[in-house]
């Protein structure tokens, strides 16, 4: 499966290294991170700002089986992902404002990951039942 993942921080690298038996091909707007990617893990890795289409393009995003839109930008995991839903593809969102959500849900986002509600519901469980 050709995997494509949008933003090389933590969380992208993380998942990179999770896959190894996928192709994986990731975009990060940083060029030093890029770098430390490259070093780090065998994955195809393309500089540049995933919201631009040449850029989407450069990364072979038509021929992705399933996309990650994992960087710190809301705005930017909601574009990429109605991008991927749109061309049929497997989509996942990040998102930090977990008031965002049902918006990314109404827009036919599902598959959606936020680390800061996750947190928040952790750190009040153990508040609460511990």
């Amino acid at each position: 499966m050709h995997i494509l993942i949008v933003g090389g921080g933590t969380m992208g690298r993380c998942i990179a290294a999770a896959l190894p038996e996928h192709e994986i091909t990731l975009i990060e707007k940083n060029q030093d991170k890029c770098d430390r990617i490259m070093g780090e893990l065998n994955i195809n890795v393309v500089n540049g700002d995933a919201s631009k289409l040449y850029i989407l393009k450069k990364a072979n995003f038509d021929s992705a089986d399933a996309v990650m839109a994992v960087t710190n930008n809301d705005d930017v995991n909601l574009f990429i992902s109605l991008l991927a839903i749109k061309r049929g593809k497997q989509a996942v969102a990040r998102v930090h404002e977990p008031e965002y959500i049902p918006i990314f849900n109404e827009l036919g986002i599902e598959n959606i990951v936020s680390p800061e509600q996750r947190a928040a519901m952790d750190i009040a469980k153990k508040l609460v039942w511990e």
